[in-house]
């Protein structure tokens, strides 16, 4: 492939304009095989799954069609290396814990816009809508050397709707179940030659179940979401392209609180728009230059009132890509981001900015390929920081690919970690200014074997974790607590993925085993499973189609805070099993109606201590989709 035709299909494929997750081919046989798909998460560069460095999986709009989930959480429970803890269901506060590090060790990008809470740590990934999605990318292992802060355990990219050549297209949806559910959506998308557009909105509200018993009232806690999302490219005469996406999400979540027998809320706003341009300088050089604004806004009513907590982010970011001799690339590139706060407490510092640059090599020698990755990250409120990767990869045979990796990373403090101000109900002494950032070390050996109707993926990791921010008891004040660099944490563990397709069957499974040990205390971490295990399975008949999901996580550990002591206990969560089942039929080539069997066999279970999970439900649904 010549260079040039090279680095623009690393410019659509980053911008979301990418080709689908597994293309079939016509095999000899009259079955159909699988490509792999391509991905751009782990390095910034298009390239396929099995031909990456890293382990990486792809969650493409068909399988998000097929699998029919209700929030984000359904695709990514029990992927590998995955578990996710949700404070109840249906929009509540959601965690996503790769490969067993802290809940805000992963990051999360929206069309290449970093998204995660510069005053929390972590990211809303309950606001997320499956509707306006078109694929995710999981990467698993640290990606600070190439994106900066908070990589330590992988990246999620999360891509919206796209548009393709050809006159508009059109789509909309509707549905209702359990618990007084109501969804629907539209949506449109076409294009050119030259110029690509999408434009969709969607709406969920549900009454949801009572989150937490004897917390509160003990009236369902709903939660109500309106998305929107956009894109839109053109490629100008000179061969330059224009490119903006953006995308919106608005709502209401009821919650538990501390004032028995009322009902609070949060009103939500979360929003990611990007803009630029990108292109060939010369046929060897692709260049791209990129602004970015991210907001994470919540206004909460609960028992200190009226509160809120409001964070932006703008980032300008310029990549570029040089290519050379048989499959060499070159990229580096810089970016600067600005971060602001708002809130109802008074914190000592509102802002804070960080400059970083980063440079990529990557070399196909042809059975081998090697890949290294250094990053200068400096920030205006807890100093310099200096990340590398390096990683090997070996075609032992034509159908198996041998990988291993070595790299480390570093997550920042919050501005709740260093400035948020005292907090005598939850006796909480405030921020601590001389807190210095998490770092990490993290090892891989993989292999992956691919034939033309499935695949399989396995890797073993150790990620060794320093200077974990927690809360540390403070001197003289009793039982009051304060962010500290107090923990050391070790992880071990071993994933498997595996896929297949068989003519008018879908498999696809995947296991994860984790090891994982607090090194000062010889605890595990908390909510953590050390099994989790999840197994796909579809079987096409004509027009009608039948699956199931089967899901097994294993027991983990959770704190029970006492408000009227002010202390924390330590509590086992039992493990448990669930199985999901689905249908659909398609109508028409344009109409389809499905529906969904969650929890089938009504099991009780919990995720968070002390959180409720809704029971056996039922949903139905009805979609359009323009040929």
């Amino acid at each position: 492939m010549p260079s040039n035709t090279t680095s623009r299909v690393a410019a659509g494929v980053a911008a979301g304009l990418a080709v689908s997750a597994g293309p079939a081919i016509a095999d000899t046989d009259g079955e159909s095989a699988q490509l792999a798909p391509l991905v751009v998460t782990p390095t910034r560069m298009a390239q396929t799954v099995d031909e990456s460095l890293s382990s990486v999986s792809v969650i493409d709009r068909e399988q998000i069609d097929r699998q029919q989930p209700r929030q984000v959480s359904d695709l990514l429970q029990g992927q590998a290396g995955s578990s996710l803890t949700t404070s109840g269901p249906f929009g509540k506060s959601t965690s996503l814990f790769m490969r067993g590090t802290n809940s805000d060790h992963t990051l999360l990008l929206v069309d290449g816009v970093p998204m995660n809470s510069a005053t929390q740590g972590g990211a809303a990934w309950q606001y997320l809508p499956p509707a306006e999605i078109d694929r995710i990318e999981v990467v698993r292992g640290p990606r600070t050397s190439v994106y900066g802060a908070d990589a330590v355990g992988g990246v999620v990219q999360v891509f919206t709707r796209q548009g393709e050549e050809g006159p508009p297209r059109f789509r909309a949806f509707g549905g209702a179940g359990s618990f007084n559910t109501h969804e629907f959506g539209l949506g449109v998308s076409g294009g050119t030659a030259a110029s690509r557009y999408a434009l969709s909105a969607s709406h969920y509200e549900t009454d949801g179940i009572n989150v937490q018993d004897g917390e509160g009232d003990e009236d369902p806690d709903g939660f109500e979401n309106t998305s929107f999302s956009g894109r839109f490219s053109h490629r100008l005469p000179g061969g330059a392209e224009l490119f903006a996406t953006g995308f919106r999400s608005e709502g209401t979540n009821e919650f538990d609180g501390t004032r028995l027998g009322e009902e609070d809320w949060t009103d939500h706003y979360f929003q990611a728009l990007r803009g630029g341009v990108r292109g060939d300088l010369t046929e060897r050089w692709f260049s791209e230059l990129a602004v970015s604004q991210a907001k994470d806004e919540q206004d909460n009513v609960d028992s200190r009132g009226e509160t809120w907590q409001y964070t932006e982010r703008h980032e300008v970011s310029w990549r570029n890509e040089l290519y050379w001799g048989a499959g060499h690339v070159w990229a580096f590139g810089g970016d600067w981001r600005d971060e602001k706060v708002d809130t109802a407490d008074d914190y000592d510092e509102t802002s804070r900015y960080n400059a970083g640059a980063y440079s990529q090599l990557e070399l196909d020698l042809g059975r081998h390929d090697l890949g290294a990755s250094l990053r200068y990250d400096d920030n205006e409120a807890y100093g310099d920081n200096v990340t590398g990767q390096v990683a090997w990869g070996f075609d032992a045979t034509d159908r198996l690919r041998l990988r291993s990796s070595y790299g480390t990373a570093f997550k920042a403090p919050t501005f709740n970690d260093l400035y948020a101000p005292e907090n005598p109900n939850w006796l909480l002494a405030g921020g601590n200014t001389d807190l210095e950032a998490e770092t990490s070390a993290s090892a891989e050996v993989g292999a992956r074997w691919q034939v033309r109707r499935g695949y399989v993926d396995a890797a073993l990791f150790r990620t060794d974790i320093d200077n974990l921010i927690a809360d540390k008891p403070v001197d003289g004040q009793q039982d009051w607590t304060q962010p500290g660099n107090v923990e050391e944490a070790r992880i071990r563990g071993a994933e498997l993925e595996a896929g297949a397709h068989w003519q008018e069957w879908q498999f696809s499974g995947a296991f994860t085993y984790l090891d994982h040990e607090d090194r000062e205390t010889g605890e595990e971490l908390l909510r953590r499973p050390s099994e989790s295990f999840r197994l796909e399975i579809d079987r096409e008949l004509g027009d009608f189609s039948l699956g199931a999901t089967g899901l097994l996580r294993g027991r983990s550990y959770d704190t029970d805070f006492d408000m009227a002591t002010s202390q924390s206990e330590r509590v086992r969560l039992s493990g448990y099993g669930l199985l999901n089942l689905r249908t659909s039929y398609a109508i028409t080539p344009e109409w389809t109606l499905r529906g969904t069997l969650e929890n089938a066999l009504d099991k009780e279970y919990e995720t968070v201590g002390g959180y409720n999970q809704p029971g056996r439900a039922v949903y139905v649904s009805l979609h359009f989709n323009q040929q």
